[in-house]
Order: structure tokens, then C-alpha cells, then sequence
């Protein structure tokens, strides 16, 4: 056969004459050689035979005779069979020929003949791995010429080469194609191409029309090593553009084009774009200058492709992206149902079980019939119709396809939601939509939306290089396309080049912004240096694994759901846009590291999230909605060097098991956690080391149960300042931690007859030796009560405990409740400790009250069945009253210690 022979011309005094071949052996497989001398044919009868050397990687020699063979032509030629031949190790890395004198028997001078790369013996197994017969292209036979021109301006000479390259493998695919080749090998080298624009009206790049490298279903394009470049001069006209009226930098155009092909693939290899070679000098900044050109691609995946790849692709400097991946179905026969907006329109309706449409059901619309061609309409999906928001408004989510034969029987209805693909029955003539619970009582709905034939799906990239692309690195998409291990970096910026920028913020690692596609996978990645890092609207969505660094991190479009797990988002963040309000959505963040200054999430209609199990280092946060978050670290990024005022608010249906530290610095630092007071927000099982509560003010009334607090300051929120307002601690521990009440009330006057209180019920309060603070509960209110405007009633402070423990333990004063700042003031005050233990240490540093003169005479504490350690009485204060009530039992510093409360670790 045809495709099993290698011929190649051997000079005995030149050598090898044309292309050094690249030669896999296989079952039946030869090599012709054609003698020559001078380059003049000669007679090969002279001599006995031909012995053919390897040489593998390992240093180990294979041998193989050859012989002299008559053609039919009676000529005669040098023959060696492969047949037999084991070449296993990794890589032969030679390959000479020898000549055997049939006179003397004597060998002659030897001639390398293949040179092979390393991965030689991947190429030898091709054949057993199923990757199917390999062509190596013979560049002479297409006449494609290797070589770089470097920088414009270009020979008509260059420019004509550069384009027959094109046009040479484009033939030499074809003849692959045609010849049963499924793999087809680049002879290794650097080659040298252009764009093109064969239509005179062709200004605009969507009206040129170009001639990029194509390839056919069932083949794989392997560069082996070369190295593909772009010619391009944005000055002087290239010749093979044959617009004449645009600016010279509009030529536009795609270097490798796949489309409507099923398992191709384009492997091992360099592409350099056309960035290089571009001057930027028209001037413009905006969309309609050279900065803003982005119509060309290294990579371009059309329509209609299913179980395509890229692997071991460096790809650089193209105006649009590295790699493009378009969604749309195949354009062949009629691969959209519904092509015109009066075919978008439902009506009054639902189908029984019969098929039957009937008027009595509630929201029920029902399109017209949509033909279906049997043998070509074998499968179906809804997809979008147009325009930025890609998900339909279908109020129910789901909807039916109904099938219906030439008779009008109902054969199957199936119910599916948007980009779900369903199978079209045999026998069906048309199909029908069915929505249901939309508005009742309309005349009819419009809904965009398109019923085709299923998108292109199932694109891989992986182990690839993509980098320094004008615009971005890598755009879809297609359904379930996958994305992984490769390096995407420098995308969207300068190119390395000090070029300008693109004019717009959507310049991107990877985008896959308008939620067309059904799945996407992003996974194992490094993104770093691009302006912003993933922009995804699949519907749904798979982040896993990746380490982004110098961009804006992950950006969540319009979709169903997202999965963004063990990724490393090194100053680039984690962000959501809203989806349409009828969509439900559901978004898990696990297991990440985040090291960011910001952390925003603000879901709203129907969108749900889950945070749980990362490490978030941020200076400030905004997350509130429908967030569960769950066994989340949570520490400052800078800590104490940070002195900008920044925010940090959690304001989540559910906080449970989490650790937020290091947000304690003087008031730098302003973190709210809030659960309203009898919300069924759930905020459970936190620990917050040094933390100061001093943010938002969202409600007058909040709550914490079983959290526990060290080295904290949490202060007292107000939105009402009319209303009375309440902190409840329930189970809870407190060390070295301080409760302040009044701030909002500074210099007020106009507001009264309010009460400030705390409540503790079943709580631990520790002070222990580090506590310097004057008191636990701390009024920060400034103004008495005799300052305020004529009938402003006081506002009152209070501190309510119930089984509680306090062990106090300072080597400092310190005074249960006292004003903060400066000498007392005149406020009712009120203490109540209920049925606890309280333990202190040194009695002369420790006061329930503390008043200073006989303003102070409205303050008051009351003791009910408390039990005392390490003291028995408490010193009655001057101004105001303390009383102690049913002290049932009293205990000295001996007591037992399990008597005594625990510092917690």
C-alpha cells in the first residue's frame, strides 16, 4: 500500500537530496531508496545489498539488511523491509544506510537517512495504540517551504511562501485525509504563514474571507516540536488581502481552524501570533483602532465539534485569544427549529395525556409545531436565542418536549431544562414546547429561546502554554469542556511587548461569560499575571484544583451551578454576578485558599451558597444572603501593618464552626457578624480571637450562641436609634474580651426612654491576668442624663446574667459595668446576675458598679443564688445599691476543683 512506503533520494556524494523524511516503522512497512551520483540517476545493480543501522537512545544498534529490487518499470531500487524490526526502546535517535559493493563485498561510506526524536517510540506504537496510520507530510510534494522572516516589512517573495504554506497543508491534510492517515506529523522546523482576505467588500473582519489551516474529523495535526509564526505588517498591505479600503491592521484571521469535525486534534508544537509583527502606530484607543482589534486566533473551534482537543500547544501573541471555542450546533441541513422570534411564541394550552391540547389548566402555554426531519433531527436541545443573558426565563425551571407523529399521536413527552439533551423518537414528525406555571391569563409568552441541534461538546485543552494574548487566552465554549493542567499566564496585558492595552476589562485567562455552554471543568491550571483570571457563565460549573495569582481571581456568570473546590487564589478573588431571577442556582466554595485583600458574595433570588472548609486571608469581606458558612479560617491578610478602615460583615443565614482571627487592630478593623434576635439565622460553635465587633450598624437586636471569644470587642449595633437594642449570648465563652454599648449615642441628645442590654445565659467570662481593660462592660454613651433635651427620657444600660461563671483573675482594676472614658457620668445603670458562680481572685481589684459621686445613685446590681470563690461578700458601693439575695452557699479559694471554672485552651 501506498501509505507503508517511504522513498528517498540518496546522492553518494550529496547525500540526502530534499526533505529528511521522518520514518515509523510498522508491520509491512519499506523504505526505498533512489541512488544517485551527482544527483544523476545511476544503476543500482552495482551493488549487493544495503544494511540499515539504528541507533537507539540507550546506545543499544538494531540491524536490518536490505536488498536490490526490480520495479516494474525495470528499474531497479534499494529496498528495506521493517518488518520484523524491534525498535522499543525510548527513542531511536538515528537511523543510517550503509552500501555493500557486489564486487568487493565491501561496505561503503554510511549516510543518516531519519533522524528521529526522542519520543521515537511513542510514534513506533502509534499503530498499537490506536491512534491509527501516520503520514508524515512531505514538504517538497506540497510545496511548503521552512523558515521565519522576523519583522516587516516583508518580499513579495516571503509573503508568497507564507501563504502557499497555508495552502500546502491544507493539501497535504487533505491527502491524509483522503489516503486513510489519522495522524499526520510535521516535519520538524520553523514555518512561516499569513492571513488572507480573498473578498474585495471585505473591510470588516466578520465580512473577510480568510484561509486558515483545516483540518478533518478523525485526525490529529502533530507539530512534533515546530514552530508555527504569523507574518503581518499593520503598515504595508499584504498581498493576499484584497480589501483595499480598510486600514491595513484590520486584516483578520484564524491560523488553525477546526469545524464541524468529530475527534481531531492538534498536538506538540509552537504558535506565535501576529502580535510581534504589529506596530500600533494608527493612534486609536478605542474599539476601532489597532489597540482594539481581536479578530485573530491561534486556535479557532468553530461549530458543530464534538471530542476535540489541544494538547502540548504553546500558544502566544494573537489579538483575540490564544485558543477560541465557539458553541454553535452544526450549520449543516436544518439545525434550528425555531429560526424567527413569531416562532418563539406560546399560546393558551396544556396536552393531556392524549396529546390533546386543552384550555384548562392555569399557566399552561404551548408552542406551535416544529417539524422534524427523520434520519437528520435524531437529537434536540434548547438553547439560547440571542443576546447577553443567555438562560431562558422559563418560570419552572422545566419544560416538555412533546413528540408527535404525522398523525398527530403523542409518541413520548420528555421534560428537560435548558441544554439538556433529549432523543427524538423514530417515528416523529414534530415537537411541540410545553411551559407550565408561567402568568395566568395572557393571550400568549414570549420566551427566547432556540430549539437546535445538540452544540458542539466535549473539548479538551490540556498540557498546554497560552500566554500573551492580546485580548485572552482561552474563550467559549462547548458543552462539557474541559480545561486542565495547562499554564495561562500574561493574557489581556502587554504582551511582554509594552503594547497597549485591549480597550476594555474584559481581558481574561479564561471566558466563558454568557452561559451558553452546559458544563465546563477548569481544573489543575496556573493562571497568574492577566487581568482578570476565570470569567465563567456555564451552566454548570467545575473549578478545581487551580492556582490563580496577579488577576481578579473567579467570576460566576449567569448559570445552574458551581463547584469551585482546592483552589489557591493568591491576591485574585472569588466573586458571583447575578443570574436571571427565575433560575435556581447553587454555588459550593470548598477547600480553597484564599489570600486576597477583598472577600465579596452577596447572592440574591434564588441563588444559593456554600463556603466551607477554606482558608481565607482578607483585609475585608462583604458576604450576606443565602450563605451557609462552615469550618472556614478566616484571618487578616495584613494584620497589624493594615491602617486602612475596612469592613468586614457576615451577615449569613448560617455561620457555624468557624475561626475568625487577627481583625484587632484599634478600629482598622470593623467585622460584623450578625444573626437578628429571633431570626432563623444560625450562628453556632464560632471562635473569634482577637475580633473587633465595631462594623454595620443592620439591626438593633443580635445574638450568638455557643461561640467563643478571645481577646475580642464586640460592640453594640444600632440601626434604630429611636429603638431600645439587645446583645444575647447563649452558652458562649468570653476571655479577655469586652462589651460596649452607647457609641452610636455620642454627643445625641434628641433620642430616650431607650434600653441598651446584655444578656448571658449559660456563659463563661474570663478576665485574666493580660486584661487591662477598666471594665467589662464598657458605656461609651457621653452624654448624662440631665444633658438631654427637654422630655428626652434617659436611656438606659443594662447587664443581665443567668448560670453563668465568671472567674476574674486581672492584676488591674476592673469594674463589671462602668463608662468608658473619663470621670462617670449620670445614666441608669442596672446589673443582674442570676444563679452563677462568680470567682475572683483579688477582691480589691474586682467591682460589680463603680460610681464616683452621688449622680451615680441610680446605679444598681442585684445578686440572686450565686455562689462566691474566693471571697464572701462584696464591698457595698459607695453611690448606688447592690443586693445580694438567697446566697445559698459560699465557697473559699480551697474549694475542689471541679469546683472551679475552666480557662478555655
Amino acid at each position: 500500500m501506498a501509505e507503508k512506503i517511504c522513498t528517498i533520494k540518496l546522492d553518494l556524494n550529496k547525500g540526502l537530496l530534499g526533505d529528511n523524511p521522518y520514518f515509523m516503522s510498522e508491520d509491512k512497512a519499506q523504505l526505498d531508496i533512489e541512488l544517485y551520483d551527482q544527483q544523476e540517476p545511476i544503476n543500482v545493480s552495482s551493488y549487493q545489498s544495503i544494511q540499515v543501522e539504528h541507533i537507539c537512545q540507550n546506545g543499544r544498534i538494531v540491524k536490518g539488511f536490505g536488498s536490490i529490487v526490480n520495479k516494474e518499470d525495470g528499474s531497479y531500487i534499494l529496498r528495506y523491509n521493517y518488518h520484523g524490526i524491534e525498535l522499543e526502546e525510548p527513542g531511536t535517535i538515528k537511523t543510517t544506510v550503509s552500501f555493500i559493493d557486489q564486487q568487493t563485498e565491501k561496505y561503503l561510506p554510511s549516510f543518516e537517512v531519519l533522524s528521529v526524536d526522542k519520543n521515537m517510540n511513542r510514534q513506533m506504537n502509534l499503530l498499537a495504540e490506536g491512534e491509527g496510520p501516520v503520514y508524515l507530510i512531505e514538504l517538497s510534494r506540497f510545496g511548503i517551504v521552512q523558515g521565519s522572516f522576523g519583522k516587516p516589512p516583508y518580499s513579495l517573495d516571503e509573503w508568497t511562501t507564507a501563504y502557499n504554506n497555508i495552502v500546502g497543508f491544507n493539501q497535504a491534510l487533505a491527502y491524509a485525509n483522503a489516503e486513510g492517515f489519522t495522524h499526520v506529523v510535521v516535519p520538524r522546523g520553523t514555518y512561516s504563514f499569513c492571513y488572507s482576505n480573498s473578498n474585495p467588500n471585505g473591510n470588516e473582519p466578520y465580512q473577510q474571507a480568510g484561509l486558515p489551516i483545516t483540518l478533518f474529523s478523525y485526525q490529529t495535526l502533530d507539530l512534533n516540536g515546530s514552530t508555527f509564526e504569523v507574518i503581518y505588517d499593520s503598515i504595508n498591505r499584504n498581498p493576499f488581502d484584497q480589501a483595499s479600503t480598510n486600514p491595513v491592521w484590520k486584516l483578520a484571521g484564524s491560523l488553525i481552524l477546526i469545524n464541524e469535525c468529530t475527534n481531531t486534534h492538534v498536538i506538540n508544537g509552537t504558535i506565535i501570533g501576529d502580535i510581534p509583527n504589529r506596530s500600533f502606530s494608527d493612534g486609536g484607543t478605542g474599539f476601532n483602532s489597532e489597540r482594539g482589534m481581536e479578530q485573530t486566533y491561534g486556535i479557532y473551534f468553530n461549530r458543530g465539534n464534538a471530542f476535540c482537543s489541544v494538547k502540548n500547544i504553546n500558544v502566544s501573541m494573537f489579538m483575540g485569544d490564544g485558543i477560541t471555542i465557539a458553541a454553535y450546533p452544526t450549520a449543516s441541513g436544518s439545525w434550528i427549529l425555531n429560526p424567527t422570534a413569531q416562532s418563539r411564541i406560546a399560546y393558551p394550552g396544556m396536552a393531556n395525556a392524549s396529546g390533546t391540547i386543552v384550555q384548562t389548566v392555569p399557566g399552561a402555554y404551548i408552542s406551535d409545531k416544529f417539524s422534524l426531519i427523520q434520519g437528520e433531527h435524531k437529537q434536540l436541545q434548547m438553547r439560547t436565542a440571542g443576546g447577553y443573558t443567555r438562560i431562558p426565563l422559563i418560570q419552572n425551571k422545566t419544560f416538555e418536549y412533546l413528540f408527535y407523529n404525522s398523525s398527530d399521536v403523542l409518541l413520548a413527552r420528555k421534560t428537560a431544562v435548558y441544554l439538556q439533551t433529549v432523543t427524538v423518537p423514530l417515528d416523529a414528525a414534530y415537537v411541540r414546547i410545553q411551559f407550565r406555571n408561567e402568568a395566568v391569563g395572557l393571550p400568549s409568552i414570549t420566551i427566547e429561546y432556540a430549539i437546535t441541534k445538540p452544540q458542539s461538546h466535549h473539548i479538551t485543552i490540556s498540557d498546554c502554554e497560552i500566554h500573551n494574548n492580546h485580548r485572552g487566552g482561552i474563550s467559549g465554549g462547548a458543552d462539557f469542556t474541559s480545561i486542565k493542567k495547562n499554564k495561562i499566564y500574561h493574557n489581556g496585558m502587554d504582551s511582554g511587548l509594552n503594547i497597549p492595552l485591549f480597550p476594555d476589562s474584559t481581558r481574561y485567562a479564561i471566558n466563558f461569560e454568557d452561559s451558553y455552554c452546559n458544563d465546563v471543568t477548569v481544573e489543575d491550571n496556573h493562571i497568574f499575571s492577566s487581568f482578570n483570571g476565570i470569567l465563567l457563565g456555564a451552566y454548570h460549573i467545575k473549578i478545581r484544583g487551580n492556582s490563580l495569582s496577579e488577576n481578579n481571581g473567579i467570576r460566576i456568570y449567569n448559570n445552574a451551578s458551581a463547584l469551585i473546590e482546592g483552589n489557591v487564589l493568591d491576591q485574585a478573588g472569588f466573586s458571583i454576578s447575578t443570574t436571571v431571577p427565575t433560575q435556581e442556582r447553587h454555588i459550593l466554595f470548598l477547600n480553597n485558599v484564599v489570600n486576597s485583600p477583598t472577600f465579596s458574595l452577596q447572592p440574591i433570588n434564588k441563588t444559593t451558597i456554600v463556603i466551607k472548609n477554606n482558608r481565607l486571608n482578607v483585609n475585608s469581606m462583604n458576604v450576606t444572603g443565602d450563605v451557609e458558612f462552615d469550618g472556614n479560617y478566616v484571618k487578616s491578610l495584613f494584620g497589624s501593618s493594615h491602617t486602612d478602615y475596612t469592613t468586614l460583615l457576615l451577615n449569613v443565614k448560617k455561620c457555624t464552626n468557624n475561626t475568625f482571627e487577627d481583625f484587632n487592630y484599634g478600629s482598622h478593623y470593623r467585622f460584623a457578624l450578625t444573626k437578628p434576635a429571633y431570626s432563623s439565622h444560625y450562628i453556632d460553635n464560632n471562635v473569634f480571637r482577637s475580633v473587633s465587633f465595631n462594623s454595620v450598624n443592620l439591626y438593633n437586636d443580635l445574638e450568638f450562641d455557643c461561640c467563643t471569644f478571645f481577646n475580642c470587642a464586640i460592640t453594640f449595633q444600632v440601626s434604630n436609634l429611636a429603638a431600645s437594642s439587645s446583645l444575647r449570648f447563649t452558652d458562649c465563652t468570653l476571655q479577655d474580651t469586652y462589651v460596649e454599648a452607647g457609641g452610636r449615642y455620642i454627643n445625641n441628645v434628641t433620642n430616650g426612654g431607650l434600653t441598651s442590654k446584655a444578656s448571658f445565659y449559660d456563659c463563661r467570662v474570663i478576665l485574666t491576668s493580660s486584661y487591662s481593660r477598666p471594665a467589662f462592660f464598657t458605656l461609651a454613651d457621653n452624654k448624662p442624663e440631665d444633658t438631654l433635651n427637654p422630655g428626652v427620657l434617659p436611656r438606659r444600660y443594662e447587664l443581665y446574667m443567668r448560670n453563668c461563671e465568671l472567674d476574674i483573675a486581672v492584676t488591674s482594676n476592673v469594674v463589671l459595668m462602668k463608662y468608658g472614658s473619663g470621670t462617670d457620668i449620670k445614666q441608669p445603670r442596672k446589673v443582674v446576675i442570676e444563679q452563677s458562680l462568680i470567682h475572683v481572685r483579688d477582691l480589691t481589684k474586682f467591682k460589680i458598679l463603680e460610681g464616683s459621686h452621688g449622680n451615680n445613685a441610680n446605679y444598681e446590681a442585684t445578686l440572686i443564688d450565686c455562689t462566691f470563690i474566693g471571697f464572701t461578700d462584696l464591698p457595698a458601693p459607695t453611690y448606688g445599691s447592690l443586693n445580694v439575695y438567697k446566697k445559698v452557699l459560699t465557697l473559699n479559694s480551697s474549694a475542689p476543683s471541679n469546683d472551679v471554672p475552666k480557662t478555655p485552651n
